[in-house]
């Protein structure tokens, strides 16, 4: 079997043979032609072939010219959104532009490292690796990603300032523009990312469909209510039970809470109210006797009994909530003693709770009554329980929910403010996650799905759950897909306490698009979910020998090479670290991978004076789709 190998990082000898050949053409044509008289026609006979075989030389000649002024850097792409807006197709979304990276690509890459002269003129320009792009750069065409593909989910792998915000920017303004339900959970706040996501509505004509909320900016932010959405009262004490802070093990007083929570949350929603996270901070820290009350003067009323005039209502009441309550559950049990069937199994609970010992109830609810206190501290107070009714209410006056945001095809930006404030950002990250499995079972349950929900997490480590993982298993049925970026891989465990939970979170994911990452194990573990290839690579030898028997000093000499090959990953795990900004790789589900090149979104008031730049309008308009 012939083998042939060609290193591309070589003198160019090309240009050395096209010389000679075109040179040689001249001559022979000026001897023949001038100096010997012959035709026109007689001259070109020789010297017609020696020009054509110099035009071939000359050609790759300049091919080898473009591919290393290729590999020598990259330009910007900047992008307004009425360019934007042509690049998009109705079943897929623009990704910048790239090409397939292909074996012949990786063994490119393994010839440049070998070639130090080239290697060290690249590398010392302080861009980053941009020969990575430019080794296949005369294949670029536009990038897609198949709607088909993406509803199994995408994670981003990027260290910091690799270029994740600009690819959120370009994910978002996408689905604004194509009138899907967009949510943006980002735990530090980036201003810029919201700025861009509130100008891509305005473009759009929706500028009434955005929302912001962030508990930093208290007079601009709207009230979030993550309790608004629940079919049954133990979703409710689930989602706040599942932000109590445990040792990953099963945890009695976690279980306790949920069920004094499923309690609490049955008389608040008894009495006629609807639950917010500051309602559950009385019953906590000061008994539930008013919730009681009003739950079994609901039952009554329900039953179609009376209760005595005392207990009817607050303005006729006379004594303490505690005396009057239980004097209100003595009038429970005589009622179902003498009639069984009047029984209300939830309301036995809530008296139980009522009944329980206040000094055991305390300890057993000692993990929760912290979490309460910091989701009701300060402004959070009006910013996550808005209550109309009550007069509570944020300064902005708006009050949203994730289930309004999802049906009305709004947008919505969650700063968490983990900078300042990381447990309760956490916290609220967490709420919101949980808001939006309970929502997507909703969807699932009823069929109400009718267009993409695009949920973009940052820093997703910050806000990891069981709920995410929940949201990432089983969101794709409700059409929900999640954009979920991290720094490394290493952060779901960390955060987590679990190396089998950050498995999970990225076995849920079907699409991997990975910035530069500086974490080795980061980038190993991006290595392992591509192919390995061979790549060939020359081995020289030289050896001396002297014939010791030989009456002479007689001596050898031998010189060999032999092409040898050794597998390596498609992409090897240093080059995970040596992208330059704004680039990346991308893995499909289908085992597709991609080199691809971000644009900027310029904002709408920017300069378009960019001359010197790449416009992206200009190139081919050929795409490439990942699938």
């Amino acid at each position: 079997m012939k083998i042939e190998y060609r290193s591309d990082f070589r003198p160019n000898f090309e240009g050395k043979l096209a010389f000679i050949w075109l040179s040689g053409a001249v001559m022979v044509f000026l001897v023949q032609h001038v100096t010997l008289g012959l035709r026109l026609e007689a001259s070109m006979v020789v010297a017609g072939p020696m020009l054509a075989v110099g035009l071939y030389y000359l050609a790759q000649a300049r091919g080898n010219v473009s591919r290393d002024r290729r590999i020598h850097g990259q330009e910007v792409l900047f992008m307004d959104l009425p360019e934007l807006s042509a690049k998009m197709l109705p079943d897929r979304m623009f990704l910048g532009t790239g090409f397939d990276w292909s074996a012949q690509l990786a063994q490119r890459v393994a010839d440049l490292y070998r070639s130090h002269e080239t290697f060290d003129s690249v590398r010392g320009r302080g861009q980053g690796a941009t020969f990575l792009h430019g080794l296949g750069a005369e294949k670029e065409r536009a990038i897609y990603l198949l709607d088909d593909e993406s509803k199994g989910h995408v994670l981003i792998v990027g260290t910091t300032g690799a270029g994740k915000t600009r690819l959120f920017d370009l994910l978002v303004t996408q689905s604004v523009l194509r009138g899907e339900a967009t949510i943006i959970i980002d735990p530090k706040g980036d201003q810029e990312l919201m700025r861009n996501c509130e100008a891509a509505y305005q473009r759009a004509g929706r500028g009434g469909d955005f929302s912001f909320f962030h508990p930093a900016f208290v007079k601009e932010s709207c009230a979030l209510d993550p309790l608004a959405n629940y079919q049954r009262e133990s979703e409710l004490a689930s989602r706040i039970a599942a932000i109590i802070p445990t040792d990953g093990k099963d945890n009695v007083f976690q279980s306790y809470s949920q069920s004094a929570l499923m309690s609490i949350f049955y008389g608040i929603i008894a009495g006629g109210e609807p639950p917010t996270i500051l309602d559950i901070q009385e019953p906590l820290t000061q008994g539930s006797a008013r919730i009681l009350l009003r739950a079994i003067r609901r039952w009554s009323e329900r039953q179609g009994l009376t209760l005595p005039g005392n207990l009817a209502s607050d303005e006729s009441a006379g004594g303490s909530y505690d005396k009057r309550t239980a004097q209100a559950v003595a009038y429970y049990h005589s009622a179902v003693t003498e009639k069984p069937p009047l029984r209300d199994y939830d309301l036995d609970g809530l008296i139980g709770l009522f009944e329980h010992d206040s000094a055991h109830f305390s300890k057993m609810v000692a993990s929760l009554i912290p979490v309460i206190g910091q989701l009701c501290s300060g402004p959070l107070k009006e910013l996550l329980s808005p209550a109309p009714q009550a007069g509570r209410m944020p300064a902005s006056g708006e009050v949203v929910n994730v289930a309004n945001v999802v049906r009305g095809r709004r947008g919505l930006y969650i700063g968490l403010d983990t900078l300042s404030d990381g447990i309760v950002g956490s916290r609220v990250g967490q709420l919101v996650l949980s808001d939006l499995t309970a929502l997507a079972g909703m969807q699932y349950n009823f069929g109400e799905a009718s267009g993409f929900v695009n949920i973009f997490v940052d820093e997703a480590s910050e806000v990891v759950t069981d709920k995410l993982i929940q949201l990432l298993n089983k969101g794709r049925g409700a059409r929900f897909r999640l954009f979920v970026a991290t720094q490394t891989l290493s952060d779901f465990a960390a955060r987590s306490g679990s190396e089998a939970i950050a498995q999970m979170m990225v076995g849920n994911m079907n699409s991997v698009i990975m910035l530069r990452t500086i974490n080795p194990e980061t980038q190993e573990s991006l290595a392992t979910l591509l192919p390995e290839i061979p790549v060939s690579y020359v081995m020289k030898t030289a050896s001396t020998s002297l014939n010791e028997r030989a009456a002479s000093a007689a001596f050898g000499v031998s010189h060999g090479e032999r092409l040898m090959e050794e597998k390596v990953p498609m992409i090897a795990p240093q080059t995970f670290g040596d992208l330059s900004d704004l680039e990346y790789f991308a893995r499909t589900p289908r085992g597709r991978i991609l080199k691809g090149k971000l644009p900027i979104l310029s904002a709408p008031d920017g300069d378009d004076n960019r001359a010197a730049s790449l416009r992206l309008s200009g190139m081919d308009q050929e795409e490439i789709v990942l699938g």
